[in-house]
């Protein structure tokens, strides 16, 4: 029986011969679906070296990586000119001759130009030892020459260098997807990894991985040689600018200035809320250890920091941290409300995205349905920091102190909440959804809210008047039991990416 290998090399040299022709650097082939409609994934092959002069009794070590780690074979298209075993590639001819590394479905080549052997090569003419036979150097004072020989068999392309070659040049990714890149080293030497700005794009092993909107450099590296990727990277789920289809974007903030722009959000400070002539319960009204302070929140990178640290602040607090809010000047009824985030995990932890209404005066935090919970509450996005990959969504109603409702889901991230995801709530006159990393984990429709009396459940009310956002890293309270944070503790952060707010086209 004939072996499947022996028809696979026929194939490739037909294919290689074709190829000779033209002395492309590369080929690949095209594979479809049973059906012949739709293009699969083309395997494809990194080969070190696309060209390369070498002279007769020269030689040179080609690398080359199959991106689906498929066998590698390796051939020459004139052997009279060179031959090639394992990548090893030997001038013994002159002329061209195309070496290519292939596997069962891609392959990439080398054009292999040999000139004639320099004269200095063979110091001794027709006596090849000279006055120097061979003795302990038959080389002379370069034992390599072109024919590397001795411990290093790769003097490299013509100049004796390594070549770094990547397999992109220019990557675009969204925010939260990871590319493998492939380096192929001309000397076969170790690559390492690096990135220009890790806060836009991390890599590890050649998978990069998109942080945040922005423009990274990735480069493989060895001691003598290296190879470079431009790596664009874009929001999630939108366009550069923010676009979401279906809806058209009606705020934003990407927190691409040095400090908190104060046209969109304003501060909340000190244990208590202060508005018009009303003032809110006292610690939040949960019994939280922090103080908020202007200087826990910062803009820079691209991001919103809101930090918590361990101090001595007023009012009995132990804690210092920070929280911002729209009320007064970002407000809406109904949308999609979004925000990419990484929050701190640990106990005691209580970060949040969420909002409430818009008072109806500038005299009270109320609005017309009256005070917390009978106006109405959306918890977009909260955490117990203890629980390291969990969140929650919940939506609060009813009727003020007395009969307080309220419908939560717990959802289980992918990876802890101290990585980049997306928390949203698509809300209309009907219903409210909540998404995490752009899937629905919950629906509330208006026949389960209700406000004031329970009686008015299938009414649009409280979830018809307009709400404004709120971010805050809250410390221990009642969220989570009263959990306070370790005695380790100093301090931690929560970032903000962005936050956008859409409406639903017409």
């Amino acid at each position: 029986m004939v072996k499947k290998s022996y028809f696979n090399r026929v194939i490739v040299f037909m294919l290689v011969t074709a190829l000779a022709l033209s002395f492309s650097g590369c080929s690949f082939f095209d594979w479809f679906n049973n059906d012949g409609t739709e293009p699969k994934p083309e395997p494809e092959m990194y080969i070190s070296q696309t060209s390369v002069t070498l002279k007769v009794g020269g030689s040179v070590l080609l690398q080359a990586t199959a991106s689906d780690d498929s066998e590698i074979i390796w051939i020459s298209s004139d052997e009279s000119v060179a031959t090639v075993t394992d990548g090893l590639v030997n001038a013994v001819g002159e002329g061209v001759s195309l070496v290519t590394a292939a596997s069962d479905s891609a392959m990439a080549s080398c054009t292999v130009t040999v000139g004639p052997a320099d004269p200095t090569d063979n110091p001794g003419g027709d006596n090849p030892g000279g006055d120097n036979p061979g003795g302990d150097n038959p080389g002379g004072d370069n034992p390599g020459g072109d024919n590397p020989g001795g411990d290093n068999p790769n003097p490299g392309p013509g100049t004796g260098g390594d070549v770094v070659t990547i397999s992109k040049t220019a990557l675009t990714l969204n925010v939260g997807e990871s590319e493998r890149l492939i380096a192929v080293s001309s000397f076969n030497s170790s690559v390492s990894w690096s990135s220009s700005d890790s806060t836009v794009a991390t890599v590890a092993g050649g998978v990069v991985t998109a942080v945040h909107s922005g423009e990274a450099v990735i480069t493989a590296k060895t001691a003598t040689a290296s190879a470079q990727c431009v790596v664009t990277v874009i929001f999630p789920g939108a366009g550069e600018d923010g676009a979401k289809e279906g809806y058209k974007l009606v705020w934003r903030d990407e927190f691409d200035g040095t400090a908190l722009d104060t046209t969109k959000w304003g501060y909340q400070l000190g244990v208590q809320d202060q508005y018009g002539s009303s003032t809110g319960p006292v610690f939040w009204g949960n019994d939280e250890l922090q103080y908020y302070t202007r200087e826990a929140v910062s803009v820079s990178n691209g991001m919103l920091a809101i930090t918590a640290t361990k101090q001595a602040m007023g009012d009995g607090r132990s804690y210092s941290s920070g929280r911002i809010l729209t009320r007064d000047l970002g407000y809406w009824t109904y949308g999609y409300f979004e925000a990419r985030m990484k929050t701190p995990t640990g106990n005691g932890m209580w970060p949040a995205f969420w909002m409430l209404p818009q008072p109806t005066n500038a005299s009270s935090s109320d609005n017309i349905y009256g005070g917390w919970p009978a106006n109405g509450e959306i918890d977009i996005m909260e955490a117990k920091g203890r629980l390291a990959n969990k969140v929650d969504t919940t939506l609060h109603f009813g009727k003020a102190w007395n009969a307080h409702d309220y419908v939560s889901k717990e959802t289980t991230l992918s990876s802890n909440t101290d990585e980049w995801h997306t928390y949203a709530v698509d809300w209309t006159d009907s219903e409210i959804s909540w998404y995490v990393d752009e899937v629905k984990v919950l629906t509330v429709t208006k026949y389960r809210w209700w406000s004031q009396d329970s009686s008015n459940q299938g009414q649009s009310m409280p979830f018809d008047k307009p709400f404004y956002m709120l971010i805050n890293l809250a410390v221990g309270g009642q969220y989570d039991g009263y959990t306070q944070p370790d005695e380790s503790f100093t301090s931690a952060t929560m970032y903000v990416d962005y936050v956008r707010v859409y409406e639903k086209n017409n």
